[in-house]
């Protein structure tokens, strides 16, 4: 991403889940920060890289490196507390308020193409686990699992179900220094590795 890039998705509005609205800048302009987009709250395969997230990261080691983490979702902030509480997350989480998600846009990010349920995933590098660990059915399954549980408002707009998700490493300023874009809705990069990059 250039700078002009970054100064422009800087400008976007972000909200928190308190419904408070800023600067998706500020929360990176000052502080390396790794930013992964979801690609929408009722994605299965989301829900499985978050999970990939909490148990795979060693977050006090996160914590004391300096490197901030935070997630960025395209539904309704109103899902953010709930969503949060399913795995636990320790990480703030904010959503794309931008019209038309815009802030999606900038970043490159794509939709699935048009006529497919799935965007297929490549075959992995021999030695790579994928973090998916639910097939369509039993993805659904821990999708309503999860929401019962976490009592999460069903009336809110998830987000939207075409959108590809991606993870980034921004900042201090409008520096872009690792940037992935999903291909495909199993598409997320290993989190280790965002990390690495990081």
């Amino acid at each position: 991403l250039s700078s002009s890039q970054l100064a422009h998705a800087a400008r976007l509005p972000v909200v928190r889940e308190n419904g408070v609205r800023l600067q998706f800048g500020e929360l990176w302009r000052t502080q390396r920060t790794v930013v992964i987009f979801i690609r929408h709250f009722w994605c299965p395969m989301c829900q499985d890289y978050l999970t990939s997230l909490m148990r795979d990261v060693d977050h006090v080691a996160l914590l004391r490196s300096g490197v901030r983490l935070i997630v960025v979702g395209c539904g309704s902030y109103g899902l953010i507390r709930s969503y949060r509480q399913i795995f636990r997350l320790p990480y703030e989480l904010f959503v794309d308020a931008s019209p038309g998600q815009a802030l999606y846009r900038t970043f490159g990010m794509s939709h699935v193409p048009s006529g497919t349920q799935k965007a297929r995933s490549p075959s992995l590098p021999h030695g790579t686990r994928s973090y998916v660990r639910h097939g369509a059915v039993s993805g659904l399954a821990m999708v309503v699992a999860h929401a019962l549980r976490v009592g999460m408002p069903v009336w809110e707009r998830g987000g939207d179900a075409t959108q590809l998700g991606g993870e980034f490493v921004l900042g201090p300023g409008y520096v872009c220094t690792y940037a992935h874009r999903m291909q495909t809705t199993t598409g997320h990069a290993p989190i280790l590795d965002v990390l690495a990059a990081a």
